[in-house]
């Protein structure tokens, strides 16, 4: 595998952000030839880092943060520094309902190790994720739990579970990495309504999710809802935590928050945080189908 030179970017505080490194870490992870389950770790791991920054940390001097990566034969190591909060990054105990405190969790289950470092500049937080040449085709879910790492042993994955990142990079490879999008509608058929969404959730475009599923869920609100999420390509704990939000507010109305047709990217972050008990989750969104839901299948491999 060819690895490339350590990256490193200086980008603004803000929520934008997020989605301009994943873009860049996935062009250079593609570029390397690390296989595609790797990539998709290693995609949600620098989301996580970089929102837990964002929401509780504060800027570097200069009002930016940094965001670095570097690739060697088994790893990726990616590191997010920001200018220090009140608090030291810790994991969370999120209850199976709890909007939050899942970040640093699905960090540490999807690295070989993480830590964190102080100094007098402010915080930085790190995290190994294992990685593997495209051609062997092994999927690197390394879970760091317990003191204990558990590998799935190679060749029992292959492409269905990688996320679509092919549609990132033309921009990427010529230094013109786009903001991520999302495009929320919704349609009523029947005795329910559907929400389509199309695009990438993470801390910038979570707000308009929420957003439209607010306004849904308000007084009135249909007695079932359908979240069709075959169009997203990408989804953090933050679209998680909307989501659950979501879910809430419907059941305390009597009605239910379901989602359809996730995509192997959005399925896995569902397994890894244990939301595939919590959400019911649906094949396809045929209006057809959707009055007799059938269970999902495993995220990922066993």
């Amino acid at each position: 595998m060819e690895v490339t030179e350590s990256s490193t970017l200086l980008l603004p505080f803000t929520a934008s952000s997020v989605g301009v490194a994943r873009r860049h870490l996935v062009s250079d992870l593609i570029e390397a030839g690390v296989c595609a389950p790797a990539v998709t770790d290693a995609a949600l791991v620098i989301s996580e880092l970089l929102s837990n920054a964002l929401r509780h940390g504060g800027p570097l001097p200069g009002s930016g943060i940094r965001v670095g990566w570097d690739l060697d034969a088994d790893s990726v190591r990616v590191a997010v520094s920001d200018g220090g909060g009140s608090t030291r990054p810790e994991l969370g105990q999120p209850t199976p309902t709890t909007t939050g405190g899942r970040g640093l969790r699905i960090v540490a289950r999807l690295s070989r190790r993480w830590g964190t470092l102080c100094d007098g500049e402010g915080t930085t937080v790190w995290a190994e994720v294992l990685v593997m040449p495209l051609e062997t085709v092994a999927v690197p879910a390394a879970a760091v739990e317990g003191g204990l790492t558990h590998r799935v042993r190679p060749g029992s994955g292959n492409s269905q579970l990688a996320l679509n990142v092919v549609t990132w990079l033309p921009a990427a490879r010529h230094g013109k990495v786009r903001l991520v999008e999302l495009n929320v509608s919704s349609r009523l058929h029947d005795d329910h309504t559907i929400v389509t969404i199309c695009g990438e959730i993470d801390l910038y475009t979570a707000p308009r999710l929420h957003s439209e599923l607010a306004g849904l869920l308000a007084d009135g609100m249909p007695t079932r809802v359908v979240i069709d999420m075959s169009g997203v390509e990408f989804c953090d704990s933050t679209g998680m935590n909307v989501l659950l939000s979501g879910l809430r507010r419907a059941r305390e109305r009597g009605g239910e928050l379901e989602i359809a047709a996730p995509k192997p990217a959005v399925r896995k972050i569902l397994q890894v945080t244990g939301l595939d008990s919590v959400f019911t989750l649906i094949e396809d969104t045929d209006p057809r189908g959707l009055s007799r839901p059938k269970p999902l299948g495993p995220a990922v491999p066993q």
